[in-house]
């Protein structure tokens, strides 16, 4: 079996959900308390893929979002092979900030393959993002679009699991 190491940056605004995205991805948990990440938050989830002969360390690093910590994010992206821009779809200016951090990740790491999350799913009476706007984003962008909920776990295997072909796709393996 071949083994990789696939590196995904998570980035977006902060409280938009990202520490809780990767902790209930890789390890199941939430947390209904906020607190900010400083730097990055790093998480890995190795997966089997026996059909295909694989196994891969699958790295997620959480940035952090807060514009004053723009300046220590560049050495992160290194090495990245997908970006998942995540924002929150109750908070308007998280989903307007996105062309920020398509910059940032272009500026950083060049043309990478990108996923478009709309988190937050679970708080739908207080939606202010309608999912067709995503989606238009994410067409936008030659992405695609998931709504998320870091609460739920909802679409987080799917979502991960389209990164994780759109990276095999992109290397040829």
């Amino acid at each position: 079996m071949k083994e990789y190491v696939f590196k995904v940056v998570v980035l977006g605004d902060g409280n938009v959900g990202k520490t809780s995205l990767v902790l209930q991805y890789t390890e199941k948990k939430f947390s209904s308390s906020y607190v900010m990440t400083i730097g990055s938050n790093f998480a890995v989830k190795i997966l089997s893929l026996p059909e295909r002969g694989l196994k891969i360390k699958f790295q997620l690093w959480d940035l952090a979002g807060q514009p004053h910590f723009q300046f220590i994010r560049p050495p992160f992206y290194r090495g990245a092979l997908l970006a998942i821009l995540v924002f929150d779809i109750t908070n308007r200016k998280s989903y307007d900030n996105i062309q920020l951090w398509v910059r940032e990740t272009k500026n950083n790491v060049g043309d990478i393959p990108m996923i478009l999350a709309g988190n937050k799913n679970d708080l739908i009476d207080q939606r202010v993002i309608p999912k067709s706007e995503g989606e238009a984003l994410a067409a936008e962008l030659n992405s695609r679009y998931f709504e998320t909920s870091a609460k739920t776990g909802e679409n987080l295997d799917e979502m991960m699991m389209h990164g994780i072909e759109e990276i095999i796709k992109r290397m040829n393996i």
